[in-house]
């Protein structure tokens, strides 16, 4: 393939900077190109992010383009896939950022234990699965028994081992490296999110 007049731009999935960064081609794009070419366009400056930037900034594939036939007016540039890409801005340094990650990990899952817990207590009420091990335990032995303690603790470790298999955090990742049902759902939620805001996000070119 002569790629020497030829250049292929697809844009990457996103990016995360800092205000103050200067955003390069090769943050925001793959480059198909000429050795050479591709050498010098990976380090083009696109934009820098201001001090008081937005937390979102839109990048469209024109802008790139724009600024590459600056220097290779020559260049025959073929973009592909997305068009627009979402630079995420974060004022938080890496140490700060995980602090507060910490933080909004252990009030979520505080949360969702409580809530979970509070659930289950509300759905065996409603089913009355206290009187329900009663029967069993007394169909399988001919006691009467007011507290099956054989059939409760199972049933209780049995619910818990059974949410850990089935959001696949039991199995090392050597044996299942398959995402699990709640990191499918929040790759779909930051997806969404991420084309509401370039949908509803001016790109670059147009401020």
């Amino acid at each position: 393939m002569n790629l020497q007049n030829t250049m292929y731009l697809q844009m990457k999935d996103g990016f995360n900077a800092k205000p103050g960064k200067i955003i390069q081609v090769k943050d925001l794009v793959i480059v198909l190109a000429d050795h050479t070419v591709k050498t010098e366009v990976l380090n083009i400056e696109v934009l820098k992010i201001a001090k008081n930037a937005n937390a979102h900034i839109v990048v469209s594939i024109l802008t790139i383009i724009e600024k590459i036939k600056e220097i290779y007016p020559q260049v025959n540039i073929f973009p592909l896939g997305d068009s627009e890409i979402l630079i995420k801005i974060s004022n938080l340094s890496e140490k700060e950022n995980k602090v507060w990650l910490i933080i909004r990990l252990t009030i979520v899952c505080s949360i969702l234990f409580v809530g979970a817990g509070l659930a289950l207590m509300n759905f065996h009420a409603d089913v009355n699965m206290r009187q329900a091990h009663k029967e069993i335990y007394k169909m399988i032995t001919g006691i009467d028994n007011k507290k099956p303690l054989i059939l409760h603790i199972p049933y209780s470790l049995g619910i818990g081992l059974g949410m850990a298999v089935f959001f696949n955090h039991i199995l090392p990742q050597k044996f299942s490296n398959e995402p699990s049902p709640m990191e499918v759902e929040m790759a779909s939620y930051r997806k969404s999110m991420d084309e509401f805001i370039l949908n509803n996000e001016k790109n670059t070119e147009e401020k």
